[in-house]
């Protein structure tokens, strides 16, 4: 749910690309000269992803260094594919991460020699891009531990310390709606809530927002973000000598979000979609640690992670509701609601008296962490 320039989406617009399996080989042959053996569809929110495997008899003179793992042809939706700067930032980005040892998809140039083309698809120009596919499990599908989220924490500091050094005049002013900045605009999607009582705590904290954080954005800390850090976007390998549990944080997928924004929002999230994939805000502490061990959070920040988190739920939970309103059949967007999204927003907006007892005390929970580790 993205931009053109500074506009970001209005309720009832259609973005995502009309395209099937036929209509995607072609493009895949006619841009890339790649011949598809095999092609699967990927998850997506508003665009199209498919995994090519190419046919090895036919080549490419173009793509010189064969990948084994195979493509990702990536099919952008309408509305983002109207923003140019943000495409070249996002091929930009992934080239300068590749350059510091971040595991993250290439970007390969098209027969035209080009890293994106513009192609009419169903009526609407969109678009059209070729990864490498990065091999390696998704966060999601291994065993959860302490460790793993210490890693992560690691590597999502590492991340934006590295991403410091980056700048892109395209990403400067880029707005779109699933922005944490942009948390006082779910006023206009919140009506696709329907339970009243969820609806309440909603309107709490997009107010929480409003008042404890929009007056602060001075103060923080900006630069670009990866800005959607979650269990899709991670990608672990088993640790070599290790056990069959033993994984580590091996790369990350999925630049649609990157932004210039507030370091802080970037732990936020990624804090919020752990506690999601366990249940238990205990688990954000452990993110926590192994982030501050890499990357220095100031204790007004700290302070305001509470209401980040919240509203960063209230945001998927929102934006999920409209969409499935907008689009039943949207099975990718219910993720956060599945993941009982509201009863995790509940635990964290519930305060414990006792601070030892407080499962949002994450600076308690990373230090005891770090204490025993």
């Amino acid at each position: 749910m993205t931009e053109e320039g500074g506009v970001v989406l209005e309720p009832g617009t259609v973005i995502k690309p009309l395209i099937d399996h036929d209509g995607v080989k072609l493009l895949a042959e006619r841009l890339y000269g790649i011949s598809v053996l095999e092609l699967i569809e990927l998850n997506g929110y508003d665009d199209k992803n498919y995994k090519i495997i190419e046919d090895p008899n036919v080549k490419n003179p173009l793509i010189t260094n064969h990948n084994p793992h195979g493509y990702v042809l990536k099919i952008m939706n309408s509305m983002d594919s109207q923003n140019l700067s943000v495409v070249e930032a996002q091929n930009e980005i992934m080239n300068f991460l590749i350059t510091r040892s971040v595991t993250c998809p290439k970007p390969i140039r098209n027969i035209f020699g080009h890293l994106h083309s513009v192609e009419s698809i169903s009526g609407k120009n969109h678009v059209v891009r070729l990864l490498e596919y990065v091999p390696g499990e998704l966060l999601k599908d291994v065993p959860r531990s302490e460790s793993l989220f210490y890693q992560l924490g690691e590597f999502v500091a590492n991340l934006d310390n590295k991403l410091q050094n980056f700048n892109h005049s395209g990403l400067v002013s880029r707005e779109h709606i699933w922005m944490l900045s942009k948390v006082p605009e779910l006023d206009k999607f919140k009506y696709a809530i329907k339970d009243a009582d969820k609806l309440d705590l909603a309107e709490e904290v997009i107010e929480e927002f409003k008042y404890a954080v929009l007056p602060r954005f001075d103060e923080l800390e900006k630069g670009v973000i990866h800005g959607d850090v979650n269990e899709n976007n991670i990608l672990v390998e088993l640790k070599p000598g290790g056990s069959k549990t033993d994984y580590r944080i091996s790369g990350i997928i999925d630049f649609g979000d990157i932004q210039y924004s507030y370091y802080v929002f970037e732990l936020a999230i990624t804090m919020t979609y752990i506690m999601l994939l366990t249940g238990d805000p205990r688990s954000g502490g452990y993110v926590l640690a192994g982030y501050t061990v890499t990357r220095r959070l100031p204790d007004e920040e700290y302070r305001l992670l509470k209401t980040l988190i919240s509203s960063r739920l209230v945001q998927s939970l929102t934006l999920g509701a409209y969409t499935i309103d907008q689009d039943p059949k949207n099975t990718y967007v219910t993720s956060t609601e599945r993941a009982n999204g509201w009863e995790l927003l509940k635990k964290i907006r519930k305060s414990k008296p006792d601070p030892d007892d407080d499962p949002t005390n994450w600076k308690a929970i990373a230090n005891e962490f770090l204490t025993r580790s």
